[in-house]
């Protein structure tokens, strides 16, 4: 059998920078020594430096200042725990509402409109082909940075005229809007992968175009199995910790 090759110089520094800075022992604002520095005690070529400086900065990990260096860029990361985002004595927002519990100042820009979705949105409200939804497009912020995207889709014929058309923010949440019409969710169905980012999410989230992001889609139902909503996060993976608690 061939044998594999050797993992590049510069990938095995981006590596091990990458992990000290996971674990915690380089912080947010730390500045790196200089490229000549970083050669001399690697003991490889100026280049392989500067191709592990930008594999970082690619991957996020890194921002550089002129005429100052290079430093860790790491934002806080928060816990997300997905279980609770439906719960019912919730009166606030649920998104705020943990952004809050974990010391921050959550907060949400919305757009509405009404829209032909992707034919895998249609798929899981049930639409029929060339059906309307109602989307709602929110950019979620923790202390005024953009932390996550969550879009949320609703059939429109049984949303239109409602409070869910309205682009204002709901602080008591829209599960309590649907639940007034008719509709309340009692069951969801979560998918969740990850991968690159997309333009529009590279451009409202700030991110580097290397890394990668949470896609979770969750899809709720009511008591007797109608689709009400799709609700599709987009959440960097630098700055979040998804958490599940499973009850029997």
């Amino acid at each position: 059998m061939p044998r594999a090759s050797a993992e590049p110089a510069y990938r095995r520094i981006a590596a091990e920078w990458a992990e000290a800075i996971d674990n915690g022992k380089f912080q947010d604002g730390f500045q790196l020594p200089t490229r000549q520095q970083l050669q001399q005690q690697e003991g490889v070529s100026l280049q392989v430096v500067r191709d592990a400086f930008t594999l970082l900065h690619h991957e996020g990990y890194l921002r550089s200042e002129p005429a100052k260096g290079t430093f860790v860029y790491r934002l806080p990361r928060l816990t997300l725990p997905m279980y609770t985002l439906e719960e019912d004595d919730r009166s606030v927002d649920a998104f705020v509402a943990i952004v809050e519990e974990q010391g921050r100042k959550g907060r949400q820009e919305i757009e509405v409109s009404v829209v032909r979705p992707h034919p895998t949105i249609t798929a899981a409200l049930r639409l029929v082909e060339d059906g309307l939804a109602l989307v709602r497009r929110r950019t979620r912020y923790v202390d005024d940075i953009p932390y996550a995207i969550a879009d949320s889709y609703y059939p429109h014929e049984v949303v239109v005229g409602s409070a869910v058309a309205d682009p204002a923010d709901i602080t008591t949440g829209l599960r309590h809007v649907l639940a007034d019409l008719g509709y309340p969710m009692v069951r969801h169905h979560d998918t969740v992968v990850a991968r690159r980012p997309h333009r529009r999410e590279i451009e409202a989230l700030s991110l580097a175009p290397g890394l990668p992001v949470i896609a979770h889609n969750r899809t709720s139902f009511t008591a007797d199995g109608t689709a009400i909503r799709v609700l599709a996060w987009i959440l960097p993976s630098d700055r979040w910790e998804l958490t599940y608690e499973v009850r029997p």
